[in-house]
């Protein structure tokens, strides 16, 4: 009884010290959302400040989860920090962001080679996420259309095994290129649908075990995204 009791306890101190946790990161989400918007929209142009007692202040929060929203930013090249000069915004590199997906091109195309044949489990898990996608797309849901792009993908880089392509992968901070690339994919009208597609052949080939197709699907998906940054 007492060991139950124990155990209990236990748990309930695990929730109550994770909770903080959790909301923190929820919190550093948002705030990262509304500042890469802010920079892509020009209300941050390149050049600015960003000053994080300011933007705690605003956000009315520590500035714990600002300095982790600016460090996530930094990663992905939308601002710079400085010893003494603070953080300022870059703005969006449009080189440097197609060689960010020439690179996640590679690790994916390789990785969809060591995948193959994929376990059913992980084609269940990717035709989730493409049916999520595909009503994001029909309800012009842009936030899941990223989440579920970014879970079916990472899904086929865990999928290979290799887990310094998982590494590499997450360092690359997708949850912020990826919104950059869906905003440019926004003003060239019918592009999601395309990608959607060119997604859905990619599944059929997975489950048909041809690694050729699958690696050159992978390969015009990027592509793809890659020219809007030309």
């Amino acid at each position: 009884m007492m060991v139950d009791v124990l155990a209990q306890e236990r748990k309930n101190v695990s929730k109550a010290a994770a909770a903080p946790s959790v909301k923190r990161v929820c919190m550093r989400d948002h705030i990262r959302d509304v500042l890469v918007a802010r920079i892509l929209d020009g209300t941050f142009a390149p050049g600015t400040q960003l000053k994080e007692l300011s933007l705690a202040r605003e956000f009315n929060v520590s500035q714990a989860p600002i300095r982790e929203a600016l460090r996530e930013l930094e990663g992905s090249g939308l601002v710079t920090s400085e010893r003494y000069r603070g953080t300022r915004v870059r703005g969006a590199d449009s080189k440097e962001m197609r060689e960010s997906y020439e690179l996640r091109a590679t690790l994916e195309v390789r990785a969809v080679e060591l995948a193959i044949p994929c376990k059913p489990e992980v084609l269940a898990a990717l035709e989730e996420c493409l049916r999520l996608m595909k009503a994001a797309v029909k309800s012009s849901d842009v936030e899941t259309y990223i989440v579920e792009a970014l879970r079916l993908h990472r899904h086929l880089i865990v999928a290979s095994g290799n887990r310094a392509f998982v590494s590499v992968w997450d360092s690359l901070h997708w949850d912020v290129r990826g919104r950059i690339a869906v905003e440019r994919l926004a003003r060239t009208g019918g592009g999601f649908i395309a990608i959607v597609e060119l997604h859905e052949a990619l599944l059929e080939k997975l489950r048909a075990q041809d690694v050729p197709a699958s690696m050159a699907l992978v390969r015009q998906i990027f592509t793809r995204v890659s020219d809007v940054f030309i």
